[in-house]
């Protein structure tokens, strides 16, 4: 209560100073707090709610490190109508975690829904960058297990793309948390569709209840109209 009346607790928001011992400046951030019960959604980043362009290595190179960074449409309006029915937000990416204030500036100018963020850590060298497909591969699927295992009583569902691995990492994460992923919407993209081979590869055991594919984001806007009595 003397937290919220302070101003330091704004909604599920707690200001918070981080001070080092061998630094004297210390850096103001936020943590957020959420309810034991509720629903969360795990968003991927590039090319799910931002233009990246992973199945081309030039062209997801430049859309990275020169270029601005820019929407996919109508993402953040998707985002924000389930926003206001009371979804909280993760997003995870395979991206370096010296991207943070990038794509933290990317979320606040585009009207993304205020949330954690969860990036890949390692040291970015300039050799890497030769090997930048192959660095995205790991990190996400630890991140949204982590996710799961903290918040054992809340609802998630997991939105992603067809250009990567999504859909493989989300259907693991279904099999081992079943109670848990009331759902997976995956949006297609035109130069690498899941198809109905993937599909059933992918997919296999898991009731079709419980995942959609997306071309636009109306399609999905009535994602959580349900979401209290039954899974999509």
């Amino acid at each position: 209560t003397r937290l919220r009346k302070s101003g330091e607790i704004d909604g599920q928001w707690l200001q918070v100073n981080l001070a080092s011992n061998s630094h004297l400046s210390s850096v103001e951030t936020r943590v957020q707090l959420l309810p034991q019960q509720g629903i969360s959604i795990i968003s991927d980043i590039d090319d799910t709610i931002k233009i990246t362009g992973v199945t081309d290595r030039k062209a997801m190179l430049e859309n990275t490190f020169m270029r601005p960074f820019k929407p996919v449409r109508g993402m953040a309006k998707l985002y924000q109508h389930w926003s206001k029915q009371g979804a909280a937000f993760h997003y995870v990416s395979s991206s370096p975690w010296q991207l943070y204030c990038q794509l933290a500036s990317f979320c606040d100018e585009y009207g993304m829904p205020h949330g954690s963020i969860h990036l890949r850590s390692f040291r970015l060298r300039d050799h890497m960058l030769r090997r930048v497909r192959l660095i995205r591969r790991g990190g996400k699927g630890s991140a949204i297990l982590e996710l799961l295992r903290a918040c054992p009583h809340r609802m998630f569902y997991l939105i992603g793309d067809s250009g990567e691995r999504d859909a493989e990492i989300y259907a693991r994460a279904a099999r081992r948390f079943p109670d848990q992923v009331a759902g997976i919407l995956i949006r297609q993209l035109p130069e690498r569709p899941l198809d109905s081979v993937r599909l059933e590869k992918v997919f296999r055991n898991i009731p079709t209840r419980k995942w959609r594919l997306f071309s636009d984001p109306k399609e999905v806007r009535d994602l959580l109209e349900n979401s209290a009595t039954s899974p999509l």
